[in-house]
């Protein structure tokens, strides 16, 4: 498993370069360094993980396995597909190569939308992360793994309704899709297999990464420049504090696998509906994401999961409020 080597060569870069930051340099443009770097490490790990299940899928799966394995039902279907996290327990980042390898193997993508909006909750790293965090309050573990389930299979549905969902694709991936899977019906033998899994994991991994930076130069930069106490200043309104945590959700891009931890931090502050609303916003749709998810979708799609996950996310904390 190398890219843990690459993970660990990364954190030595970051402190080595945050270290080397000269002093002189004003502090706006040191916490924009270092946090764009701290989102890109904390990130890279997972996104290379997730490129290298992606392109094992892609390569040694035969084309259309998940279609016979899954049930034919749509809300069957897309029932299991948000469960498949816990097979592949990585964070949103990690899950958009696999997410684009599942479309190539044959599922819509709705199914595999659903799948990416569940799977960096509903697996067993983040349910740990978010116990570990919020067990004296078993009702936002709870609400979490409820709405995230909810949300993703809504979504899904509302997007399986477009009668010719390949048109959600950019043109690019659609390519990549057909080109791919000639390649997967002509190449049988090992070393063309091998050959042909080191050619995906490099494409993957390379434009991943590439978006990966754009997000994370983002995000830094939206963290550095725009005053949190504003928002730590409306904590105590509940419909205040849900929109505050939903834009900071949407901001900070953090992986799903630990930002109950960075939540836990506004928990005596914001009501409990607040950071349910950003638990399960967050892991869905980030700035981040957003970078990744246009290597593959269409505005107009990450526009539509944006604002039904930006909704629905609001109305599970408006529920939470009120009704815990």
């Amino acid at each position: 498993m190398f890219f843990l080597p690459i993970a660990a060569a990364g954190f030595v870069l970051l402190r080595a370069f945050a270290g080397s930051v000269d002093p002189s340099l004003p502090n706006k443009l040191q916490d924009f360094i270092t946090l764009s770097l701290s989102i890109f490490v904390e990130a890279l790990p997972f996104l290379i993980l997730g490129a290298l299940l992606a392109s094992a899928v892609n390569t040694f799966v035969p084309p259309h396995a998940f279609e016979r394995i899954l049930p034919i039902s749509g809300i069957l279907r897309r029932g299991m597909l948000s469960l498949l996290g816990f097979l592949f327990p990585v964070c949103e980042c990690g899950n958009v190569p696999l997410s684009r390898s599942l479309m190539i193997q044959g599922l819509k993508p709705s199914e595999a939308i659903t799948f990416l909006l569940a799977a960096p909750v509903l697996n067993p790293v983040t349910i740990w992360s978010t116990w570990a965090a919020f067990g004296y309050d078993g009702s936002i573990v709870v609400s979490r793994i409820a709405a995230t389930l909810l949300i993703a299979n809504i979504i899904g549905y509302i997007l399986g309704l477009k009668k010719r969902e390949e048109d959600f694709l950019t043109p690019g991936f659609q390519a990549t899709c057909d080109a791919r899977t000639k390649t997967q019906t002509k190449e049988s033998d090992v070393h063309s297999k091998v050959r042909s899994f080191a050619s995906a994991f490099t494409h993957e991994a390379f434009i991943m990464i590439q978006m990966l930076s754009f997000g994370a130069l983002v995000a830094g930069a939206v963290q550095t420049f725009v005053a949190r106490d504003v928002l730590v200043g409306i904590g105590s309104n509940v419909i205040l504090s849900i929109l505050a945590m939903l834009l900071l959700a949407f901001v900070v891009s953090i992986c799903a696998n630990v930002d109950a931890f960075f939540a836990l931090s506004f928990a005596g502050t914001f009501t409990a509906g607040s950071i349910v609303a950003f638990l399960v916003f967050g892991p869905m749709i980030d700035i981040k994401m957003l970078a990744l998810l246009k290597t593959t979708f269409k505005n107009e799609l990450l526009i539509t999961i944006t604002v039904l996950s930006l909704l629905m996310s609001m109305l599970a904390g408006l529920v939470v409020s009120y009704a815990f």
